[in-house]
């Protein structure tokens, strides 16, 4: 595999979050994090034919470039146009307004004045007829994709089951799943990267 298919497997399901399941990207998230990116190559077309999970022309290069089957990713390509994420973003859970948020504490705690990172925050999404889910934001330099699973790890020590994390690079031009959650999210610390000369 080139050196840079990590990256792209890691912008893919960036691109990717708010279209496939919870419980499939942070599955992905942590093969790719545990080096098993061959087997993301062959699972990931097979997730998005199933669920008819359309891409763009430069998601469905992303796709090819990670090694996924080409039989496969052809079919992927024009299942349907991508749709605007029908989700809303908070900046704190209802529930957490009262007791707090010991999650974003033991978060805050851990990241700060790390090496690499820049922001890391916190927002709420909410969609019709489903519960409400953390999505941690976190700005880094480099190794996003296992920064990644080990903050889903993190997470789901502490008890979220479908941990939603989404790792950014500074030039990463945002999807608007990740641009309304980043408007309305709260800053939960300051890494020790200064990613405004990275």
């Amino acid at each position: 595999m080139p050196d840079n298919a990590e990256l792209n497997a890691h912008e893919l399901l960036l691109r990717l979050a708010g279209r496939l399941s919870d419980a499939q990207l942070w599955r992905f998230r942590d093969w790719l994090a545990s080096g098993a990116l061959p087997v993301l190559g062959r699972a990931l077309p097979r997730a998005l034919l199933h669920d008819r999970i359309g891409l763009t022309a430069d998601e469905h290069g992303l796709l090819r470039e990670i090694g996924a089957d080409p039989s496969l990713t052809s079919s992927v390509l024009g299942i349907g146009a991508v749709p605007e994420p029908a989700f809303t973003f908070t900046g704190e859970a209802a529930d957490q307004a009262a007791s707090g948020d010991p999650v974003g504490v033991v978060l805050g705690a851990t990241l700060r004045g790390r090496e690499g990172l820049g922001e890391v925050r916190c927002a709420w999404r909410h969609a019709p007829g489903d519960s409400t889910h953390r999505v941690v934001l976190v700005s880094a330099v480099d190794d996003h994709h296992r920064l990644a699973g080990e903050l889903q790890r993190m997470l789901r020590a502490l008890g979220e089951h479908e941990p939603c994390v989404e790792v950014l690079a500074p030039d990463f031009e945002l999807p608007p799943y990740h641009r309304a959650a980043l408007d309305v999210s709260e800053l939960l610390c300051f890494g020790a990267a200064d990613l405004a000369h990275a």
